[in-house]
């Protein structure tokens, strides 16, 4: 490990290296930009050629070239090695660790890839037409779908693999990151048919897996899932992934917090109308590894849950989630009967911006759902589980 951080900062010039994110003053023997890690006025970071370090000294982050893409780029350390070694074009692992970033790498380019095959799909004239209708009638732009890489997956069975064999795509590859699957008989099927594709992509935009909604009329729609994710693979993990990610960060960066929806037209609608800081989770409860990632671009967390049984769920789920966790928590709440897609496209961003303004603290918003009349209210049980549940809300409040 030693070794390989040393070849990578001996390959990785600290100038050349930020130079390539912020633009560079010379200033004696050092150099001076404006320091992208807080609201900088003036030119407040230093990058020091010769002891290869940086340092802020307003708000005092300092490191050396790994940490400093850690930093601007959000991502863990393992992370940083690799973008630096791949620019510079040397390797830092051992032979065995080199095999298995080798079979991810494969999966990334995969994954791209089959992105592109599905949005060329879905932009073709004839091919994507019904899928195309059904997005419009989302209320969903062009702009907004090309900035998202929305495709389209056609139905037949085989589309995409016969694609890959024609385009010398391993199939192999495609079928490890759940794309495609073996037949009996020994060929080859598509997994995604049918399916408006949301491509799940990571902070630095790269696909790793995708999302697929069942076109309503589709021959399959009542025997298939509404919703289909991508197989968990090397590269892709649905119960960490965030949805908008990649396109949400630098906003959060500025924001300082990002909202969690629950769909991916949310995501897309609220971009579309200007509201970026907007995430969602891929159908899985907010865990623990959902938060390490968030706490990477912004401080603050605005839960929206759709008004129903589903969304009172979802917040009390993160109540003892996020009372262990240094993130603090505001509640978004919407019209009953409307989730943020629908609401942006019949209200407009307006009201949307002042639910997220006017975001609840976890604990008012907890207590004003658990005791309408007030928290003074003497509360009688009306039966042993009744009595469990007010024991279980009341030590829930304690611990917050």
């Amino acid at each position: 490990m030693n070794d390989g951080v040393e070849r990578v900062k001996a390959a990785s010039d600290i100038v050349d290296v930020v130079g390539g994110y912020l633009s560079l003053r010379q200033a004696g023997k050092t150099f001076k930009a404006v320091c992208p890690f807080h609201d900088d006025s003036r030119p407040s970071l230093d990058v020091d050629p010769t002891r290869q370090r940086y340092r802020c000294w307003a708000c005092g982050k300092y490191g050396d070239v790994i940490s400093f893409v850690q930093e601007i780029e959000r991502v863990e350390f393992t992370e940083a090695m690799d973008l630096l070694a791949r620019r510079a074009g040397i390797s830092w692992r051992d032979r065995e660790d080199s095999l298995q970033s080798g079979a991810r790498d494969r999966m990334l380019v995969a994954a791209a890839w089959a992105q592109r095959q599905f949005e060329d799909a879905l932009w073709d004239r004839q091919l994507g037409s019904t899928a195309r209708d059904y997005l419009e009638q989302r209320g969903l732009d062009e702009d907004t779908l090309r900035r998202f890489g929305v495709g389209w997956a056609p139905g037949g069975g085989d589309w995409l693999a016969r694609r890959a064999r024609e385009g010398g795509v391993e199939l192999e590859v495609l079928e490890s990151i759940g794309l495609v699957g073996r037949q009996d008989n020994g060929g080859w099927y598509d997994r995604f048919r049918d399916r408006v594709q949301f491509p799940i992509r990571n902070p630095r935009g790269q696909p790793v897996g995708f999302g697929g909604r069942i076109l309503p009329g589709s021959p399959a729609e009542n025997r298939a899932p509404k919703y289909y994710n991508s197989a968990d693979s090397a590269i892709f993990s649905k119960s960490e992934q965030l949805f908008g990610i990649d396109l949400a960060r630098e906003a959060a960066r500025v924001s300082g917090w990002l909202a969690i929806v629950e769909g991916y037209t949310d995501v897309l609608m609220a971009h579309q109308a200007g509201i970026v800081p907007v995430i969602a989770t891929m159908g899985t409860a907010l865990n623990a590894r959902h938060l390490a990632q968030i706490r990477r671009h912004a401080g603050k967390v605005v839960l929206v849950y759709d008004a129903d049984a589903g969304g009172d769920a979802g917040v009390e789920r993160a109540l003892a989630l996020f009372a262990k966790s240094e993130i603090d928590l505001t509640v978004a709440s919407l019209p009953e009967g409307k989730d943020p897609c629908d609401w942006l496209l019949e209200a407009g961003p307006a009201p949307f911006k002042a639910a997220l303004e006017g975001a609840t603290d976890l604990l008012e918003f907890t207590i004003s759902r658990w005791f309408p009349e007030g928290i003074e209210q003497r509360v009688e049980p009306r039966s042993e589980e009744h009595t469990s549940e007010l024991q279980s809300r009341q030590y829930l409040v304690c611990r917050l």
